[in-house]
Formats: C-alpha cells, structure tokens, sequence
C-alpha cells in the first residue's frame, strides 16, 4: 500500500471517529436536557412573592397578572402548587394571587390552643394586599374557607366558585371543644405516631387518588409531591376550629348573602358532596350548580382544562350582565 492510500485510509478514519463522537455528544445532551413538566412550576408563574404577616401568623403569597382580582384557594394537605394548571391562563385575564393557608406549605403554623378562621386569615390578607373585593376560587377545603368568607365577609367578594367543598358537617368556633374531645383525639394521634407519618401518607395519598377522575395519572406527581411536603400539622395536633362548619347554615339564613355563587363537583364526586352543593344551593339566589366532566374530588387536576375554562366562562359572565 502506498504512502498516498494510508494517508486517505487513516484521514476517513479520523472522520468517522470524530462523527461518533459528535454523535455520542448530541446523545448525551438530550439525555440530560431537563424535561419540560405538564405544567409551569410554581417558581417560574410568580411575578410576585413573600409572606405577609398577619395576627399570629405569617402567610407566603403569590401573585401574577394584571386586572380584577382572582383569589386561588387550596385543598386540606396541598398548598398553593396544586394550582399549577391554572394559573398561567387565568392570569391573562386577571390579577391572580394564590396562597399557603396558616397550616400549609410556607405559611405559618398554627398553634394548639389559638382559635382561628381560614376565612378570617384570607380578609386579613386582603387588606393588606389592598384588595377590597376579589373573585375566590377554592376547592376542597379551599372550597368551604371561599364560602365562608362569602357568608362572614360578602362585602369583600366579587364572586366565588367552590369545588367539592361547600358544607362542612362538622362543629364550628360556636361549639368549643370538649375534654372529651380533646382526650379522643390525643388517642388518636398516638396511635397515627406509632404507626409512622410515611403509612399515615401512602393511605392518605391512595384515598386522593382513588377519587380522582380517569385520568389520574396526569394529577398522580403533583399530589404526590404535595402530599409528600405536607407538614401533617393538622392530623398531629388538636385543630382549632378553622371553618364554620354547622354554624353555616344558620349565619346565611341569618344574613342572606347576594353574591353570584357557582357550586362546582367532578362528575365523579360522591352523591353526598353534589347533594351538600344542591342544599347550599337553596340559601343563595341565583347560585348555580354545575359537574366538571372526567374529574373527581380534586378537579381543577384531573381536567385542568375544563376546569379554568368554567371559570373564566362564570367570571366573564357576571361582568357581561353588569353583577361587579
């Protein structure tokens, strides 16, 4: 073989070496270019943060986008990423604030012994946003802390949507708790210690998903990590009586409230939930009731889109018949 011929041998080799090469640099950087999540993480939605102090806690608070104020209220053992879905489309429409209740993700514990109100919690937080009337948007617990605001304050609300959470059949701050009481529920987070705060969370989170729509998988990580986050304050400690639970009923038949009102359930949700929004309902004029298709408990998840779309659709409404 001449000199010529083992040059060119050796310079189409070192060519295709380099290709590979090129070709397992281009691999490798896929392989670790981050995936994109189903949603925009909680990070890169705020325009605007921080807690704001108010009597005997701190809240942590964020907001984005310009307009009428939207207030996004979370569910028992989630915080304010379970809006996750929401809120990059709600806030081309509004000014949307969403916040850890005292108790959950950022926020402040409470403390054993210190009666409060989620709902008296949120007025406070208002105030000192500098927002005298907002829309509220809550599911879950978030669903009964909207209502109550709504019954306690209605002065302060535009209007409210509330999800699978609109009666809350247990005592309110009128009923205070009994040494009974107190002495069963220590028993009972005795035995939650003993049998671990990781069993207490995989049961927890299992119910969750059970009740979700079909399509739970797509809801399946953020609960997870929620659930995953949660400071379990509130099955590890005596709870103050945080919503108005049976004193509802009797305050709005008291001071009848006129605030559009949109009672929302997952198609499957249980019959006891849809049957509480049909009840609330009757002490309202002109409350609607409506089902969020292929959803459960946690609907806003299990079909974000339609979900945001209702609620654009209900809030777009009352400003078209002139109700702000």
């Amino acid at each position: 073989m001449s000199s010529a011929s083992r040059l060119q041998r050796w310079f189409w080799l070192l060519l295709s070496c380099l290709a590979l090469l090129s070709g397992l640099a281009c691999v490798q950087a896929s392989a670790e270019q981050p995936q994109k999540p189903a949603h925009p993480t909680t990070a890169a939605l705020a325009g605007k943060k921080g807690k704001i102090a108010i009597p005997g806690a701190q809240l942590y608070y964020e907001e984005t986008g310009r307009g009428t104020p939207v207030v996004l209220l979370h569910g028992h053992s989630f915080d304010r990423r379970m809006w996750d879905p929401q809120v990059a489309e709600l806030a081309q429409h509004y000014r949307v604030i969403r916040y850890d209740m005292r108790g959950y993700g950022l926020s402040s514990l409470p403390v054993e012994g210190q009666q409060f109100l989620h709902a008296d919690d949120l007025y406070q937080l208002l105030q000192a946003l500098h927002i005298p009337k907002a829309h509220l948007v809550g599911v879950s617990l978030g669903g009964f802390v909207a209502v109550d605001f709504m019954a306690l304050h209605p002065k302060s609300v535009l209007s409210v949507v509330s999800c699978s959470g609109s009666i809350y059949p247990r005592p309110g701050p009128e009923e205070p708790i009994t040494e009974a009481e107190t002495a069963r529920r220590r028993l009972e987070i005795a035995q939650l210690q003993a049998r671990g705060t990781a069993a207490f969370k995989a049961q927890w989170l299992k119910s969750l998903l059970k009740s979700s729509g079909p399509d739970s998988v797509r809801s399946a990580p953020l609960l997870r990590q929620m659930v995953q986050d949660w400071s379990m304050w509130q099955p590890l400690h005596v709870e103050p009586r945080v919503l108005l639970g049976r004193s509802l009923m009797p305050q709005l038949q008291a001071h009848p409230v006129q605030v559009p009102l949109l009672l929302l359930a997952g198609a499957r949700e249980s019959a006891a939930r849809q049957q509480d929004n049909e009840t609330l309902k009757k002490l309202v004029p002109g409350a609607q009731v409506a089902v969020v298709p292929n959803a459960g408990h946690v609907a806003n998840l299990d079909n974000p889109a339609a979900f945001t779309q209702t609620i654009i659709h209900f809030i777009e409404t009352i400003r078209g018949t002139g109700k702000l």
